[in-house]
Formats: C-alpha cells, sequence, structure tokens
C-alpha cells in the first residue's frame, strides 16, 4: 500500500530509501540519505553531500547544514525511509528526531517499520504531528480482498468464501496470496477454504521462518509455550513459560511483531494472529506432543478460575479432557439457569463439539439437559431420545446414567407437564439420590422437581411429602425453591396462611440472589396471585398478574405457568361475570398445549373448562370434558358432583362425595359447599354443611370459594360465619357483605343514611353484583341504584370502592 501510494505522487519531487543493519552508522545513514534527497532535487543538496563525503565522522552542525539546503527547496518533497527498525544508534535517532522537528513546512518524511522507532513518537503523537499507519490499518477489506482475488485470477470463490478467507487472515496481504495459491490447484474450493489455515504448509513455512526459527531462542519458547491460550497477559503466561517477565515480553513482542495485537480498554492483554497461533499450535504438537497436554491443562486451571469457561473449555478440549470440559460447561449453565440467562446457557451449548457428544450415553444426557436450558426444548426432547435409546441397547448400562435418565425425564415433564408416568421415572432418580448415587446437580434438584411433578398431577399430598422427606439440595434449591413449592402445596390444600408465609420466603430470598425471573420465584408469585384470588382482592390480583406476565416473558421455562397463570384469569374473569373473557382464556390457554390424553396440564385446563362450562349451563361440554379426566381423582370426583348437581340429582351428589375421604381441607371445603348446594335445592336443610364449610374456611379467610357458589349460598355462609362469634368468623361475614361490628366513635359526624341504604352498602364490599344485591335486599335493580347513587352524594365519592374505603373510614362498615 506505501509503494502504492508512492506512485501516486507522480510529478511531486520524492525519493524512497531502504535501510539494512548495515546502515545503523551515522556516517552511512546521513550519506545514504542525502545521496536520496540530491537524487530528489538535483544539486539542492550538493554541499550536504560533500560534507557527508568528505570526512569519516560527521561534523557535529552537519544536522543543521541539510536542514539549510533543505529550506531552499520551495516545492513539495517526500521521502520514504523504509526499515526503520534497523536504525539502534543513540546518535542517529536524537539526529533523525532533530531534523523531522524541523522539515520543512512543504516537506514530508514517511518511515516504515517492523518496530516502533527510537524516535519521540509520543512528544510526536501529543502535539499532533503525527500520522500512524500500523498492520490493522493496511489490512485489506472484505471488498478489496474480493478484488485482490479477482486480480490473481481466483474466480471461484463465493461471497461467503471470501468472508471467511478475510475473517481468517484478518485482511493480511500476504496471507490472503498464499490463499489465492493455495486454491490454485484445488478442485473442490470450499474444502480448500475450509482447511486453509496457519498449519497449511505454505503459511506455516513462511510464519515459521520469520518469526520461530529466526527468533531467539527464548523467545521462539516463549512463542510456543503459550500459543495454547487465545487471550494472553503476564500472569497466564508466566505460567506457561515459566518466565517472570511476561507482561514485559508481551509489550516488546507488541512493538516488533506484526503478527501481536494488545487488546482490551488497558492494552494489557495480548492475542497473536489466527494464523500465527495455528502455527504455533501445530508446530508444539508436531515436536513437542508430551507438552501439550499439560500446558493446555494449565492454562484451563486458570481460566477457569477466572470465570473464563469458554477459554477453559477449548483448553481442555485440546488436552483431550473432554470428560471434565463437559463438566465444568455443564456446572456454568446450570448456574446461568438460575439466572434465566438463555443466550449465555446457548453460547456453552456451541462449545460442545457434536461428534464428542455422541460417545458415550452419559454426554448425551448432559447435551440433551444443556440444551433445554437453553429454551430449546425439542431438540433437548430428542437428544434425550436418543440417550434412552442408547441406554436401552447397552447390555450393562451404568447405573448413573439410567439415574441421570430419570432425573432429566422428570425435569423435562416438570417444564412441559407431558406423560404422567414421568412421575415414576422421578421417584427413581430421587430414590437413587438417596442411596447415595451421585448424579451432580441434575440430582441435586431431583427432589424439588418431583414436587413440581406431584403437584402436575394434583397429588398435593405426596408432593408434600417428598418436599419434607430429605433435603431439598443446593442453597437455592432450599431457599427459594423449597418454601415457594410449599407455598403451591398450601395454597392448593387450602392453608393460605402458611401459603402466604413460605411465598414471602421465598421472594425474600429470590430477591436477595438476584433470582427476581428464577422458576421459584414464578412458583411463589404464582402461589401469592391465587392467595389474592381465594380472599377476593381481585384488584390486587390483577396487579399480580401484571407482574408474573412480565416475568414470564423473561424465562425460557414458562410453558406451564403461562398456562397456570390463564387458568387463575379465568377466576378472575368468572367472579367478574365476564364468561365471554373466561372462555376465551381458556382457549389461548389450550392453544399452548397439547390436549392428548397423557398430557397433565391437558388435565388441569379441562377440570377448569368444565367447571365454568357447567356455570354456564353447558353440561353436555362439561361432561366431554370431565370423561377425559383421571377416574377418581379430586378434579373428577367433584366436578361429577357438580355435574350431577346441574342436573338435578341431589340424591347422587350425596352418594358420591359420601363415597370419598378428602385428601385436602380445600376438597373438603368444596365438598360440604356442593353438599349444602344439594341441600337447598332439594328444600332440605344445609345449615350443618354451611357451618363445617365456614369453620373450614374462616381461619384461613377464604372468600371467593362461598362467592363462586352463588348469592344464596353466601348468604347462608354469612350468616353462619357470625354465629361462629369468632374473630375470623366475623372477617369472614363482613367480606360476604356483613356490617361489621363496632369499632368505636368514627373520627367525624358520619353522613346520616337511611336504613335501606345502609342495607345496600353492606354488600358494597362482597363485590356482589347490582342484581344479587336487589335479591338479598328484596327490593328491584333500579332501587338499588337510586340508593347507590344517594350513597355516593352522601359520602362524597365518585365510585364504589371509594364508597367502601369512606365508609370504613367512617366506621359504617
Amino acid at each position: 500500500p506505501v509503494a502504492q501510494w508512492f506512485e501516486t505522487l507522480d510529478p511531486i519531487a520524492r525519493e524512497w530509501v531502504t535501510l539494512d543493519a548495515g546502515d545503523d552508522r551515522p556516517e552511512r545513514f546521513w550519506l545514504t540519505l542525502v545521496l536520496a534527497l540530491e537524487r530528489a532535487v538535483p544539486g539542492a543538496f550538493a554541499q550536504a553531500v560533500a560534507a557527508a563525503t568528505d570526512v569519516h565522522r560527521l561534523p557535529s552542525e552537519f544536522p543543521g547544514l541539510l536542514l539549510t539546503a533543505w529550506s531552499a527547496v520551495t516545492d513539495p518533497l517526500v521521502i520514504v525511509i523504509e526499515d526503520v527498525h534497523h536504525l539502534r544508534s543513540p546518535e542517529i535517532n536524537e539526529d533523525l528526531g532533530f531534523v523531522i522537528e524541523h522539515l520543512p513546512g512543504r516537506s514530508r518524511m514517511l518511515l516504515t517499520s517492523r518496530a516502533d522507532p527510537r524516535l519521540p513518537v509520543s512528544r510526536w503523537r501529543g502535539r499532533g504531528w503525527l500520522a500512524e499507519l500500523r498492520q490493522r490499518d493496511l489490512a485489506f477489506t472484505s471488498a478489496e480482498t474480493a478484488e485482490l482475488f479477482a486480480a490473481l485470477g481466483e474466480h471461484r470463490l463465493t461471497t461467503g468464501d471470501v468472508e471467511r478467507l478475510w475473517r481468517h487472515t484478518e485482511g493480511w496481504v500476504a496471507g490472503l496470496r498464499l490463499a489465492a495459491a493455495w486454491l490454485r490447484d484445488r478442485a473442490d474450493v470450499p474444502a480448500a477454504v475450509a482447511e486453509f489455515s496457519g498449519r497449511s504448509p505454505m503459511v506455516a513455512d513462511l510464519l515459521a521462518d520469520e518469526l520461530v526459527h529466526r527468533a531467539p531462542r527464548e523467545l521462539s519458547e516463549f512463542l510456543l509455550r503459550t500459543s495454547v491460550a487465545d487471550v494472553l497477559d503476564a500472569e497466564l503466561c508466566d505460567a506457561l513459560s515459566g518466565r517472570g517477565d511476561s507482561g514485559e515480553v508481551l509489550r516488546r513482542m507488541e512493538a516488533d511483531l506484526q503478527f501481536v495485537m494488545a487488546t482490551g480498554p488497558g492494552r494489557d492483554t495480548y492475542r497473536y494472529h489466527p494464523l500465527l497461533a495455528e502455527m504455533l499450535r501445530s508446530e508444539l504438537l508436531t515436536h513437542r506432543p508430551e507438552e501439550v497436554p499439560g500446558l493446555n491443562r494449565r492454562a484451563a486451571g486458570i481460566l477457569q478460575a477466572r470465570g473464563d469457561i469458554a477459554g477453559a473449555v477449548r483448553c481442555l478440549l485440546a488436552a483431550g479432557d473432554s470428560d471434565r470440559a463437559f463438566s465444568i460447561v455443564f456446572e456454568a449453565a446450570y448456574r446461568r439457569a438460575d439466572l434465566s440467562d438463555t443466550p449465555g446457557i446457548a453460547a456453552f451449548v456451541s462449545l460442545f463439539p457434536q461428534e464428542l457428544v455422541t460417545e458415550s450415553a452419559s454426554r448425551m444426557l448432559t447435551y440433551a439437559l444443556m440444551l433445554g436450558l437453553s429454551g430449546q426444548l425439542a431438540e433437548a426432547h430428542a437428544w434425550l431420545q436418543r440417550a434412552q435409546i442408547r441406554i436401552s441397547d447397552e447390555p450393562e448400562a451404568r447405573a448413573k446414567d439410567v439415574a441421570t435418565l430419570d432425573a432429566l425425564r422428570l425435569l423435562a415433564f416438570a417444564v412441559s407437564a407431558g406423560a404422567g408416568d414421568e412421575i415414576d421415572a422421578g421417584r427413581r432418580a430421587v430414590e437413587a439420590v438417596e442411596a447415595g448415587l451421585d448424579l451432580g446437580i441434575a440430582g441435586a434438584r431431583a427432589r424439588m422437581n418431583l414436587v413440581r411433578g406431584y403437584l402436575l398431577v394434583d397429588k398435593p399430598a405426596e408432593a408434600d411429602s417428598v418436599l419434607r422427606a430429605g433435603s431439598p439440595g443446593d442453597e437455592i434449591a432450599a431457599l427459594v425453591l423449597a418454601p415457594a413449592l410449599a407455598a403451591r402445596i398450601a395454597l392448593r390444600q387450602g392453608r393460605l396462611c402458611e401459603a402466604e408465609r413460605q411465598a414471602t420466603a421465598a421472594l425474600r430470598a429470590a430477591h436477595a440472589f438476584s433470582l427476581d425471573t428464577h422458576p421459584g420465584a414464578l412458583d411463589a408469585h404464582l402461589a401469592r396471585a391465587g392467595i389474592l384470588i381465594d380472599r377476593n382482592e381481585l384488584a390486587d390480583a390483577a396487579a399480580a398478574f401484571t407482574l408474573l406476565d412480565q416475568i414470564i416473558q423473561a424465562n425460557p421455562f414458562t410453558l406451564v405457568y403461562d398456562v397456570l397463570l390463564r387458568l387463575e384469569k379465568v377466576r378472575v374473569a368468572a367472579a367478574l361475570n365476564d364468561f365471554d373473557n373466561v372462555f376465551a382464556t381458556l382457549r389461548e390457554a389450550g392453544k399452548l398445549i397439547d390436549h392428548g390424553p397423557r398430557s397433565a396440564l391437558g388435565c388441569i385446563v379441562d377440570a377448569v373448562a368444565a367447571r365454568w362450562h357447567l356455570e354456564a349451563g353447558e353440561t353436555r361440554q362439561a361432561e366431554e370434558l370431565i370423561g377425559t379426566l383421571p377416574d377418581g381423582s379430586p378434579a373428577h370426583t367433584l366436578l361429577r358432583a357438580r355435574l350431577d348437581l346441574a342436573c338435578g340429582r341431589f340424591d347422587a351428589v350425596r352418594a358420591r362425595l359420601g363415597r370419598v375421604s378428602p385428601a385436602t381441607m380445600r376438597d373438603r371445603l368444596n365438598g360440604e359447599l356442593l353438599l349444602a348446594r344439594a341441600a337447598i335445592e332439594s328444600g332440605d336443610d344445609a345449615g350443618g354443611h354451611m357451618i363445617l364449610a365456614v369453620g373450614l374456611a374462616a381461619p384461613e379467610h377464604l372468600v371467593r370459594v362461598f362467592l363462586e357458589e352463588g348469592a344464596t349460598v353466601a348468604r347462608l355462609a354469612r350468616a353462619a360465619a357470625e354465629s361462629l362469634r369468632t374473630e375470623s368468623g366475623t372477617s369472614l361475614s363482613v367480606a360476604l357483605g356483613s356490617p361489621p361490628r363496632s369499632r368505636g366513635r368514627p373520627r367525624g359526624p358520619a353522613p346520616v343514611l337511611t336504613d335501606r341504604e345502609l342495607s345496600v352498602l353492606r354488600f358494597l364490599p362482597s363485590r356482589f353484583t347490582n342484581a344479587e344485591i336487589a335479591d338479598e335486599c328484596y327490593m328491584s335493580v333500579n332501587t338499588v341504584k337510586v340508593h347507590l347513587k344517594r350513597i355516593y352524594a352522601k359520602l362524597g365519592v365518585p365510585s364504589r370502592a371509594a364508597a367502601v374505603e369512606r365508609a370504613r373510614l367512617l366506621g359504617l362498615l
């Protein structure tokens, strides 16, 4: 590029001087320079030539004499001095620096060097006098690379081929020319492009001759031993080379060699040109194969300690230690999974050469897990199946492989809720871990995944038993996952106070670990949303939904949570009597999953859909859905009873519910309410069932369950709660519409409301519709609306919610 530029200067006076080691003597250097100047401008430098020729030692005033002659040249003059790195004499460099700093304004001097010259370049750079072009500045662009190959007659390369060669050579012109020569006699161009590297004979010979064989022995030794690492620094190179001055060596090489580049903001890390690194590694492997594993393991240990997993894995694979490479990547990926760092996990997956993965079932299992953690669930499932086939074909499969397969099948079930028989695999995995088999991280959380699995198949008692039976696993499992899952179990059982306590503990720990989007945090938030709905705090539940939606979007393992959240939204839509939204949301949930007979998640959706089809009077659709549920499950039993109730088969309701012993308090509560409804609709006394239901619900403040059974049940429950004469009973009765006990004198004079207005007011916290309030108060809907308008006016509020808040403040509620 410099020569090309030089040729474009015509007709400007110019001259090119090429130095060698013999020019590092003042009299020879200055004679060479002034002769070139005289050739460029004949006659202008004759006296300087004579002064340089007449004596063996230049007079001290020679630089001044030269500048005097030069100042008389009025036309532009350009001098190129090539290979200035040969000038080591302090005298020459001092005088040359003086001349350069006092050059006439229309003259320019261009220096080329393989190392930074011993001239005051830092001062010139600071003053803005210097224009620097380094190797990277002279490198070809991709477009220039394509033009070069065309000029050399190589027209077979595709755009992708050119791009690959350009990146591999980093635009090094000599390397690109060698690539063209490499391609010349090759028929298979794509293969030749893929094979071109620093190990290619032409490239290796050139680089070895220039940089290894001609370098001092200690420098070539340094290059070879440090070539095992991609990124170099003083500490790493000291460990690999056995030296104590690697920092200085690297700085000197970066200044002297065009194939060593400083990197990083502090320019304290370095790298070799890709072709040089490949050549050095090939030389090391060819001539000292016994040193390669040890050097790579040493580098890997340092890199792993620094958290450079990619660098450590590359070194371990180069050392032939693929088992350890897979192990550290597996552990690092699992840690990134806790942080929901899908791109980070995917980067780790790319470190696995697939040809190594298939060497053993254990590696295939590891790879499947890695793919799953990176969100590539379909690919993970395919590799899991391949591993399962490999294990089944082995005459004596390793116990660890079999147990790991069981643990991963359970994990797959926990994140996709597929086939229920994976629970059996999960049980075997947990038993293997309890028996002392080390399954690594896959086994450490097998217990937590089994708890999730039991929740998905609606077996809360088994989930609770597994959770309590042993250690939850690592720190995150103990402090985040275990309490979060305990909250979901307690919610399913109807123990809202315990669910709230455990969810709060899990969320605090998740926040402390910066794991706000962790699956454990999702479990806790989901439990909290369910608690709010059960307590009829629907506005707060809607806010919880918004937060859950945000977390789900940031997490790759969200199919189950996405569906479960939509089902909670269905309850809120039903509470607002918005059945169009109920069934629209159910359809959305159905689209997310496979409704096959083996889908656990499909069973959950079908159970919820059947419930609301019954509420909408669509018994045929409900019966079809109920038929898909596991016979004898709590959902199946209660929904069959609801179907009997909808069809007027009251004795069948009693008989069906009388044959079962509910496993949870919630199931017993729902059963008592169905028996109460059967009694009401058949004209029998429902008081006993209602007292039992209220006694179960009041301590946990379960409110929504009564409202979902209709206004009559809610009214009877309100009366039954009042009759308990307990604080929890009173709280429940107020939530269902009763006026509270006296709270003392209000802070100021309360508005005077009529008895009828007070009757209406006491129903406002219950979220009854106007029609339901009218039925309760034995008045028309229009009369209720009139009373509401007057209540709002007397309280000075614009809405129902504000009226409740104001009335409570004044002691009216």
